[in-house]
Parts: C-alpha cells; structure tokens; sequence
C-alpha cells in the first residue's frame, strides 16, 4: 500500500477517497457530479463510501421533531 511505504501508519489510500468524496458531499456537490469523478459506475456504490456524521444524523432528526 502506498501509505505503508510512505510510513504513514493507521490510514490508507481507500480512507482518503472515503475522506475526499464525503468532503464533496458535504461541500454540496451534487451525487452525480461526485459520481463521475470517483469513476463509480453505480450510485450504489459511490454512497457506500459516504460518512455520516453523528452531527448530520442529529440535524436530520431534528428536522422532523424528534
């Protein structure tokens, strides 16, 4: 893995892309944008590697009152 070789320790090139396609998310980039930068063929996929944060799961309950 290229983030061994580095010496970087406890991360992986997988958690970047996590990292930077759910910064793009929360940056307000539409899905499909994100989608085609990523070179995801099926949205599925692409929103698999979306993080939700427990801020953004309270906000979203709030919403509706509860």
């Amino acid at each position: 893995d290229a983030c061994r070789r580095m010496g970087v320790e406890g991360v992986s090139t997988h958690s970047f892309r996590r990292t930077a396609l759910t910064q793009m998310h929360n940056a307000g980039i539409p899905l499909r944008h994100i989608q085609e930068i990523s070179g995801h063929n099926d949205l599925g996929t692409l929103q698999r590697y979306l993080e939700v944060s427990p801020e953004q799961k309270r906000k979203a309950v709030s919403m509706i009152g509860w």
